[in-house]
């Protein structure tokens, strides 16, 4: 294997590698009612596991709270 293609397929792997990274916050943002897109963003910005983090210490939005206490309340 020449090193361009070497370089290439490292590059591909690291791209692989990063987009899957970026799932987490993005699905996590979510579940949690916030803005899957923009949480994305600024996870390219700065870096998923920061992201991961403030979402973690965030939690649920208050849309999100206000409708499970909704549903929760129609349940009973």
């Amino acid at each position: 294997m020449t090193d361009a293609a070497l370089i290439i397929v490292s590059v591909a792997i690291l791209v692989v590698l990063w987009l899957f990274w970026i799932h987490i916050p993005a699905s996590m943002a979510r579940n949690r009612g916030r803005s899957a897109l923009g949480w994305v963003l600024l996870a390219w910005v700065l870096s998923p596991l920061w992201i991961i983090i403030i979402l973690l210490i965030l939690g649920d939005s208050k849309e999100k709270l206000s409708k499970d206490i909704i549903d929760q309340l129609k349940q009973k």
